[in-house]
């Protein structure tokens, strides 16, 4: 699907957007408390009862921001640790507290959206930022209600029409965003969405496209392949729409969407010199959920999904391209009971089967499957707590049992919390079947069929200060003991490959602190996050003769920070990030967006100037391959 295909959907948006609509005319945002949050317990409660640190980003503040993408807003979430191969969202590996790119769980609606093949794709996410109504990130384990590896923490993504087929009423029409900039940048993101008593309709694009920068070696020669300079080129597009309606007293959700991506893929995998690749990938999705009355005392929910990713890599001109083809299909169904005023039980099913085709890895298939238990008590008004436990069954490591366990102790201006909990990540097709025969040089991986399962016990212990004036602060105390951790690694200097292999154990600790602040500065508007995390990996095996791939490119220490001010018309925001390694090396990174509102009836207009890498820093977060430098963009933000 290239550029000009998205054309036609993209003209009709405007045309959706000028149509008179049932949806409030007012606001931006799904009218849910930020107070409210989902993805911890799979039920509509209090975050400050859930006894976990739980991050909520609202289609306002995405709005507000200098990004692009989902992994580029997440740069600055705290807790999270975004490693980019290029701009503007082309690819990147999301890790939390110190997991692994492989040890983060991403929801779509509740809906997981992992490959099996790789969490180097983790964010190749079908949706547009336009479609997005709010992002909610629970940091630490919580494989007791969602499975395999959700050992960093859950990341849940939750659209439009995804919430209003939760019960959730919806203040938007539609929203756009048109951009150019530097090196023939050129970009479009765009919903719209009509919302009646029983039924709703969605439908949300994005087309981005630069010729990039181009790239040079130490020497500060231009890299050279296929004949032509190489460059940190980027295309993509993605299509999305989803319908809701009511069925007698239940609701029916169903989605479908496309993305499709092909970028320059300089040193995305390896540092060798002879790697000039290039990839394309796209991701195909659809899920369909019915569920009973949100507000009942008995709800229930069954959801249906199926994913397949593509991937074609050419590693450089001379070499084949290795072709995968992924494929990912899930049912699961929910059941909650209001058992007593202060007790909420629930329990789920889930089931799953995963396969995969490639001229690399073969040709492999696996079924696997889960049951899951939890409750919610509320002994006293100012405590709560919150129990669960699952079993999964994998064909790679037989059975598994997580349990998970947290408390939470509520008062008027703070609450304190704890929890214990045990996750499971499983291997996926890369790290047990990866094996090529191409001729590359000294240093590249190899997969491992005999993998076990990587397993963790997390603790954490938190404080939530909640002062008056729009003021929040949140410390965080995290460990994590992870035996059989997977990753590539040389044993000794003779070794000639990284062979993925379990680490015998690994233990993490951290702490994160969190700062918030939204209140009126006269007749201004400030919102500011700030979050700076700490994090040590010690690992048992201590010889300094092992040569690691990924467990220790974490980040030892990392700032970063969300600002938002505006002033009548104008408005600000600026994104920052620091960032120091485990295994050595700092950088810093600043981006700005300015911009000038207009009200002109419903309509809301704004015009655009953003700057990202103010400072042009020269930095790369995965081997040596290239982020971008300054890059200016301008453009026009639409809102009904």
């Amino acid at each position: 699907m290239r550029y000009s295909l998205l054309l036609p959907a993209l003209l009709a948006l405007p045309a959706l957007l000028a149509s008179p609509a049932r949806a409030q005319e007012k606001g931006d945002a799904v009218q849910l408390p930020d107070s409210v949050v989902i993805t911890a317990s799979r039920l509509s409660e209090d975050a400050r009862l859930t006894g976990r640190r739980v991050t909520v980003i609202t289609a306002r503040e995405i709005a507000a921001q200098p990004v692009s993408s989902v992994d580029e807003l997440l740069r600055t979430v705290g807790g999270i640790e975004t490693q980019s191969r290029g701009g503007f969202g082309a690819q990147s590996d999301i890790t939390m507290r110190g997991s692994t790119f492989n040890g983060v769980l991403v929801l779509i609606d509740g809906a997981r959206l992992n490959d099996p093949m790789t969490g180097h794709f983790l964010a190749d996410i079908p949706i547009p930022l336009a479609e997005i109504a709010r992002i909610e990130v629970v940091r630490g384990p919580a494989t007791a209600l969602y499975g395999p590896d959700a050992i960093g923490g859950v990341i849940q993504i939750l659209t439009w029409a995804g919430l209003r087929s939760l019960g959730e009423a919806v203040s938007l029409d539609g929203a756009a965003a048109l951009q150019a900039g530097s090196y023939g940048l050129r970009s479009f993101d765009g919903a719209a969405y009509r919302a009646g008593r029983r039924a709703g309709l969605s439908i949300g694009a994005a087309a981005h496209t630069t010729d990039g920068m181009p790239i040079t070696n130490a020497a500060g020669q231009a890299v050279r392949g296929r004949g032509q300079d190489v460059r940190t080129d980027f295309e993509r597009q993605a299509l999305t729409a989803a319908a809701v309606a009511a069925v007698g007293r239940s609701t029916l959700y169903a989605r479908a969407g496309y993305d499709a991506r092909t970028f320059g893929a300089y040193h995305y995998y390896t540092a060798f010199a002879s790697d000039t690749a290039r990839e394309a990938t796209s991701t195909q999705w659809a899920q369909v959920r019915l569920q009973g009355p949100p507000r009942a005392r008995t709800t229930w929910q069954v959801q249906a999904t199926a994913k397949q990713h593509l991937d074609e890599y050419t590693y450089n001109p001379l070499t084949l391209a290795n072709e995968h083809t992924s494929r990912l299909a899930m049912l699961q169904a929910h059941l909650a009971h209001q058992a007593a005023p202060a007790l909420t039980l629930s329990a789920g099913l889930s089931a799953s089967a995963r396969g995969i085709d490639s001229n690399n890895l073969g040709r492999h298939d696996d079924a696997s499957g889960g049951a899951y238990a939890s409750a919610r008590w509320l002994p006293l008004g100012s405590l709560a707590l919150n129990a669960g436990a699952r079993l999964d069954y994998d064909p790679v490591y037989g059975v598994e049992p997580t349990p998970q366990l947290s408390i939470a102790f509520n008062q008027p201006l703070f609450t304190l919390r704890s929890g214990l909990s045990r996750a499971v990540r499983e291997p996926n097709y890369v790290e047990r079947f990866f094996n090529t025969t191409l001729a590359r040089p000294r240093g590249r991986n190899l997969g491992n069929p005999d993998l076990k399962a990587e397993t963790a016990w997390a603790y954490e212990a938190g404080l939530d200060f909640y002062p008056s004036g729009g003021l929040s602060l949140h410390v965080t105390g995290f460990l994590r003991d992870t035996d059989n951790l997977i990753d590539y690694a040389m044993l000794t200097p003779q070794d000639t490959v990284f062979l993925a292999r379990n680490v015998l154990s690994a233990r993490t600790t951290g702490l994160e602190a969190d700062a918030s602040v939204n209140r009126r500065l006269g007749e201004a508007r400030l919102t500011l996050n700030g979050t700076y995390t700490w994090l040590d990996v010690r690992l048992d095996e201590a010889d300094p003769q092992i040569r690691y791939k990924y467990v220790l490119t974490n980040a030892r220490r990392m700032a970063q920070l969300n600002l938002s001010l505006s002033r009548g018309a104008a408005l600000c925001g600026v994104q920052a990030l620091r960032k120091e390694r485990l295994s050595g090396g700092d950088y810093a990174v600043a981006n700005a967006r300015v911009g000038y509102g207009l009200h002109v009836g419903r309509q809301r207009l704004a015009l655009t100037a953003e700057v990202r890498n103010l400072f042009d820093e020269q930095y790369a977060e995965v081997f040596d391959a290239p982020m971008p430098g300054r890059w200016w963009l301008f453009g026009m933000r639409w809102a009904r």
